[in-house]
């Protein structure tokens, strides 16, 4: 049971309020806990699980840093590197600023443009991403329940009191971003229980 928020954001990029779900009070699974759920009603024992993940553990960064996307189950899961880090236009001048402060006798053009060559190396952050199969998705979406917490419409004004469940498959997986959102301040829905 996925026990799911609902709050107002404002999307300023279209400039209009939107309501969006999250999930709330997650409980956690510690890596014990984990192994013996993996070992249960299998040939192998909890510790052999905890031996292979613990390898997963100490090689699969390495792999990895070879530039290597890893397939780690029969469906598809996949690891892979990704990098991440940018540079804007403000970041750049106050880059530039910066550097003009502590050496003022530079001749450094504060308002050039920003080119490719400004991101730079020390920038970029090495991460792991890890893709999904799309069957994983799938099954997933077909047993999951939303319980709804603190419910309520974006313009309510009295408290509601009951609950509200039921299995729901979210089309497209439930990732799709939502362009602007977030970005103004959260905002939990009136109303809530």
């Amino acid at each position: 049971m996925l026990n799911v928020q609902f709050y107002k954001v404002h999307n300023h990029l279209t400039d209009e309020d939107i309501v969006v779900p999250r999930i709330v009070n997650q409980q956690s699974l510690d890596f014990n806990a984990l192994c013996e759920y993996l070992a249960d009603g299998s040939t192998v024992t909890a510790a052999d699980v905890a031996a292979v993940m613990k390898q997963i553990e100490m090689r699969l960064p390495l792999v990895l840093g070879l530039n290597a996307k890893v397939v780690c189950s029969p469906e598809g899961l996949t690891f892979r590197p990704k990098v991440t880090g940018s540079m804007t236009q403000s970041q750049l001048k106050a880059k530039l600023q910066a550097r003009l402060e502590a050496d003022p006798t530079l001749d450094i053009d504060v308002n050039r443009a920003l080119t490719v060559s400004d991101l730079s190396i020390s920038d970029l952050t090495a991460e792991i991403a890890i893709e999904l199969p799309k069957k994983w998705q799938e099954r997933f979406q077909t047993k999951v329940e939303f319980k709804r917490v603190n419910k309520g419409q974006a313009d309510d004004t009295e408290n509601s009191s009951g609950e509200e469940t039921g299995s729901t498959e979210t089309p497209g997986g439930g990732d799709e971003p939502i362009p602007g959102g977030n970005t103004g301040g959260d905002e939990p829905i009136p109303g809530g229980n």
